[in-house]
């Protein structure tokens, strides 16, 4: 296992900061995941720890040893970190056959021959594909490609594992069950594993805690709980999961939705502007005395859930219903909902920063 420190860490291409003061401490045995939109600085940040990408200011320090030293020029070289990297093109050797994939950092280490076989044959053991051992990638589907190239990582001895969206190429059903797997193959071999997602589902199954970045600037970290039930901010609380921002005003112990003549009680601190935060699935249907009333304007059943949108009169609000409400719900009806938990910023009139909660 590997505890990883990275501090103070800017990264550059030409005049463009890509990382900005990211600090981040990865703890022994912990199951991290880099998350964020696309061109948020996830990777860039997964390959500064791997040292295929050189900041040009900070520090990494990995069980101990400084690994990074950007002040004074020094970045120890990829082999020397004690690290394997899923790609997400899964770069497995065309030529080769699955056992010679697996086998072959193996070789560059010029591992005895019988126990490369014995360290292989334990990796696709795990990974579930023993019996593919002589076959050539393009004789497997890509789950099944996707397996050697974790195989891969892990046969030899490893204390960090690095995967680079490593389930992006597979369809939803497969993604599913690998996220299973790779999860309980970092449990039992008790391994540091940093995983780059941009998938919030990845992220809040899989982690101990999230790294979630934009624009290169660290937003939040913390457990996929505190994420998602506590977002610092209103970009955090957009990507990860569903929201409403109802933007109102707070007077006499209510707070006043701009836009409709609806009002909800409100007991906090804050007073002025502010920002109601409300998940869909935070806000029930009652059959009176409730929070806020309005007119169903659409309903999307979707198995386990009914998705309505609904109409406070002049501003519209997404809740997620009791799927065996949709039989019983129409569109154009009138209903009432009671609102379950909510989250209120300070409105600072950035429409993606709203400041802390209270």
């Amino acid at each position: 296992m590997s505890k990883i420190v990275l501090t103070g860490i800017n990264k550059y291409y030409g005049t463009n900061r890509v990382l900005k003061d990211v600090d981040l401490t990865i703890e022994d045995g912990e199951f991290m995941t880099l998350l964020g939109p696309s061109g948020c600085g996830k990777t860039t940040t997964l390959r500064v720890i791997a040292g295929l990408e050189k900041p040009q200011s900070g520090s990494i320090v990995m069980d101990g040893e400084r690994i990074v030293n950007a002040a004074e020029s020094f970045f120890a070289p990829p082999a020397k970190r004690g690290l394997n990297l899923v790609f997400q093109s899964y770069a497995l050797w065309p030529h080769m056959t699955v056992f010679d994939n697996v086998a072959f950092g193996l070789r560059v280490k010029h591992t005895p021959k019988d126990e490369m076989k014995k360290l292989v044959e334990s990796a696709l053991s795990r990974m579930q594909i023993g019996e593919y051992a002589e076959r050539y990638p393009s004789e497997l589907s890509g789950g099944q490609q996707q397996r050697v190239a974790i195989a891969r990582a892990i046969a030899s001895p490893v204390k960090l594992l690095l995967l680079d969206e490593p389930l992006s190429n597979l369809d939803a059903k497969l993604r599913e069950s690998m996220r299973f797997e790779i999860k309980d193959i970092q449990k039992k071999l008790g391994i540091t594993v940093v995983y780059v997602t941009h998938d919030q589902v990845e992220a809040m199954t899989m982690s101990d805690r999230v790294f979630l970045i934009n624009n290169g600037v660290v937003q939040q970290v913390g457990s996929p709980l505190e994420i998602y039930r506590s977002p610092v901010n209103q970009f955090v609380a957009n990507f990860v999961g569903k929201a409403n921002f109802l933007k109102g005003t707070v007077s006499g112990g209510r707070i006043s939705i701009a836009g409709t003549n609806q009002s909800v009680p409100y007991s906090g601190k804050l007073s002025g502007n502010v920002v109601l935060t409300l998940r869909p699935e935070n806000v029930k249907i009652v059959p009176s005395g409730g929070d806020l009333t309005g007119t169903i304007q659409n309903m999307y059943y979707l198995g386990d859930e009914n998705d309505c949108r609904v109409d406070l009169g002049g501003v519209s609000l997404r809740i997620i219903a009791d799927p065996h409400s949709f039989d019983s719900l129409s569109v154009g009806q009138k209903i009432d909902m009671k609102i379950q938990d909510e989250l209120v910023y300070a409105d600072d009139g950035k429409d993606d920063q709203y400041k802390i909660l209270t």
